[in-house]
């Protein structure tokens, strides 16, 4: 199994690529790109738009700003589109006459109208000069042209970039780029133009472009200011409004060098700045959804169903919001936006409180926010678990959210997308990594404890797999080892294959055993299975569960027997030994094979007590320590030995069974025997005598009362230190 010190180092090193991939993305892509982060920043720019919308309504800097629209309504009434420049005249007119300040039209004239030939005849009715004493005076151009005057009008124009189309007369530029600096300049350069027929330019007040250029994914989020037809600058709709309403003629254009090439900084006019972005862009301050400026139907104008008073000092706006004279565009705040409320938001925009706007160190900012936060959760996330990891996670993700919002709110523009993939990159890379690490490890503790430690503990260890120490620990715990005895003659008598199937149908149920007793088998070694209890999990009842394993292991026994002898098999003996104490536990061993085990003295003693149960004729031992610690059992004291290699001498008992189960008879024998001991062991030869002589007449079978009494024989005939204490010395670890 790789080292978890490997996976610590896996989810760490993939942060760190996923920063520096993100990293070298985010400077690479410029905001006007169709990159796919772009895409995914412009998401998250309409979705804080409309949320700050909705949270802070914005209030129209200048309520003054009203839009005549040509809408439904005035197409059924006045008639279909485009309309008579002389019905636009009689409606410039009326704007006129209600003392409108300042007109913009958001549409192109560009070409003349033709002459009726039924109007024309239904005039000359009306005249008693000649024809073309008055032709001028009958054209609808011409009626237009003499109607635009009577009032600032701010005529509107097309710009593209299709250099050999050139239709209608442009206005004066607003500005003029020096011969060194436009080749330089990264303004918006659009060549071609369809302007207006220069008899209505020539009485105009002012003109400016109507393009609207979108993002990437077709959406109006940013608008230019300013366009440059190679050294000439020429003003939005919206721009050259405000710049006839100020009575100025003129901008000032702030631009830096930056590398190789120029960079638009700012425009200013009558004292008013509006920051762009290097390409002369502004982003659109949209102020809600469609129709939040006035808006009055052009029919009513026309039919004068319009007071005086609602236009008076008003900065119109002429256009249409009806579905089939598309003007409508795609914005953050709705689908079927008017073009012509773009106009009227920028306008609103000069005159105001400015424009929000991505800040030259964003680059920077970004970069900065990138790094920091990629190498942070790089290392942090990995020393987490999945459920903190995700809590950090999101609780960064909100952070980020929240500090951009905030951002936004002072009206400073920064991209979201790099940082929510980098935060949500290394979280899911660290979850996905922690999934294979715990698949891995789960495997693994299956690999390693299936067929050695209950289903139970399989699953109590995958659920909270932090709880088993692999490494190795010190721990008290209590060990088991069983052995058939007389295995070698048992196994001369049979054949390899009767052999075998009976130690499987032997350790199978045996292992049931230790399993349904919460043990953990080490180990098989021919007729031997050794267990333990207290790891991999923590058993506080280790020594209690390690007994009454014990005492079911000889049910078992009993009952295999009675199988065994139907099926024509010899019969099965076991001695058990059991001792508690501190072991090393782990998973050892060597690169070729290992395995989950103990080791310690105190292991090697519950082996030499399982030896030494033919001995003392007992089919169980245990250790001092296993009595004290599984004190709900019964005993009987068998000896105080000094085992081989041992310095130290240990009290060992038979379990008999549970204390409170005892019936008064074998609490009886019990006493007699402790009497025998105490007796025996003060050398109190008759006595010890008598009472095992007694306690044999009632169990002839136990051997430990005859081992005594032969014994004691011997030891009368010998001459015993005064110091004596009665510890057995055993020579070899069988006897």
């Amino acid at each position: 199994m790789p080292s978890s010190r490997h996976f610590s180092i896996a989810p760490t090193l993939l942060g760190g690529l996923l920063t520096v991939a993100l990293l070298l993305t985010a400077i690479q892509i410029t905001p006007q790109s169709s990159h796919w982060l772009n895409r995914l920043d412009f998401l998250w720019y309409d979705w804080r738009l409309q949320t700050h919308l909705q949270w802070f309504p914005a209030d129209i800097q200048n309520p003054n700003i009203v839009i005549v629209d040509i809408d439904e309504a005035s197409l059924q009434q006045v008639g279909r589109w485009p309309w008579s420049r002389s019905t636009i005249a009689q409606l410039v007119q009326q704007l006129a006459a209600a003392d409108v300040a300042i007109i913009g039209f958001d549409w192109v004239l560009s070409e003349p109208e033709r002459h009726p030939l039924d109007d024309i005849q239904r005039r000359l009715q009306l005249l008693d000069t000649p024809l073309s004493d008055r032709y001028h005076d009958l054209h609808a151009d011409g009626l237009l042209a003499q109607a635009l005057p009577s009032s600032d009008v701010v005529m509107g124009f097309f710009l593209h970039e299709q250099a050999n189309v050139q239709v209608g007369q442009l206005p004066p530029a607003v500005a003029w780029l020096a011969e060194d600096e436009a080749d330089q300049h990264v303004m918006l350069h659009l060549p071609g133009y369809v302007a207006n027929l220069p008899v209505l330019q020539a009485v105009a007040s002012g003109a400016g472009f109507v393009s609207t250029m979108t993002d990437a994914d077709g959406v109006v989020r940013r608008t230019p200011l300013v366009v440059r037809q190679d050294r000439a600058v020429y003003p939005s709709l919206a721009l050259a409004m405000a710049m006839s309403y100020l009575l100025e003629t003129g901008v000032t254009l702030d631009s830096t060098q930056v590398g190789s090439v120029r960079a638009l900084r700012e425009v200013s006019f009558a004292g008013l700045r509006a920051q762009t972005d290097p390409l002369g862009r502004v982003i659109v301050p949209y102020r809600g959804g469609r129709k939040t400026f006035r808006y009055l139907s052009a029919s009513d104008v026309l039919q004068q169903r319009v007071s005086a008073s609602e236009l008076e000092g008003a900065m119109v706006l002429l256009g249409t919001s009806a579905i089939g004279l598309s003007d409508l565009r795609a914005t953050p705040v709705g689908t079927q936006y008017p073009g012509v409320e773009v106009h009227a938001t920028v306008l609103d925009a000069l005159l105001g409180e400015g424009f929000p706007l991505r800040p030259d160190w964003e680059a920077g900012a970004t970069s900065l926010q990138i790094v920091l936060l990629g190498l942070m959760l790089s290392i942090w996330l990995p020393r987490l678990g999945p459920l903190h990891a995700i809590t950090v996670g999101a609780s960064v993700l909100m952070m980020a959210v929240l500090v951009n919002w905030l951002l936004w709110h002072l009206r400073w523009d920064l991209p979201l997308a790099p940082i929510v993939l980098l935060i949500a990159g290394i979280l899911v890379c660290n979850l996905a990594l922690g999934f294979v690490r715990e698949n891995r490890h789960r495997r693994h503790l299956r690999g390693m404890f299936g067929q050695y430690v209950p289903s139970a503990h399989i699953e109590k260890m995958l659920t909270n797999p932090e709880a088993v120490q692999l490494a190795g620990e010190t721990k008290t715990m209590s060990v088991l080892f069983s052995d058939i005895r007389g295995f070698t003659a048992l196994a001369e008598g049979m054949s390899a294959v009767d052999l075998t199937q009976l130690l499987n149908d032997f350790f199978t149920p045996i292992t049931k055993v230790i399993f349904d007793h919460e043990g953990t088998i080490d180990k098989y070694v021919g007729d031997m299975v050794m267990a333990f209890w207290g790891a991999p999990l923590d058993d506080e009842q280790h020594a209690e569960h390690a007994v009454a394993a014990a005492l079911a292991m000889l049910a078992c026994t009993e009952r295999l027997n009675g199988e065994f002898q139907v099926r024509g098999l010899p019969p099965i003996r076991i001695g058990i030994g059991i001792n508690t104490g501190a072991m090393h536990v782990g998973d050892m061993g060597s690169s070729y094979r290992r395995a989950y085990t103990v080791l310690g003295d105190a292991v090697n003693l519950g082996s030499r007590l399982e030896s030494l149960t033919s001995f003392y004729g007992v089919s169980v031992l245990v250790s001092e320590s296993t009595r004290q610690a599984a004190a709900a059992f019964a005993y009987r004291c068998i000896d105080r030995i000094q085992v081989k290699g041992k310095q130290e001498a240990v009290t060992v008992y038979e379990p008999v069974g549970l204390a409170h189960a005892l019936s008064d008879v074998e609490r009886q024998a019990l006493d007699q025997h402790e009497q025998a001991l105490a007796a025996y062991r003060q050398q109190q030869w008759s006595a010890a005598q008598s009472l095992w002589l007694a306690l044999q007449r009632q169990d002839p079978e136990r051997g430990i009362y005859t081992l005594y009494l032969e014994r004691m024989v011997a030891l009368q005939q010998q001459s015993l230190a005064s110091d004596w204490d009665g510890v057995y010395r055993h020579s070899s670890k069988s006897g």
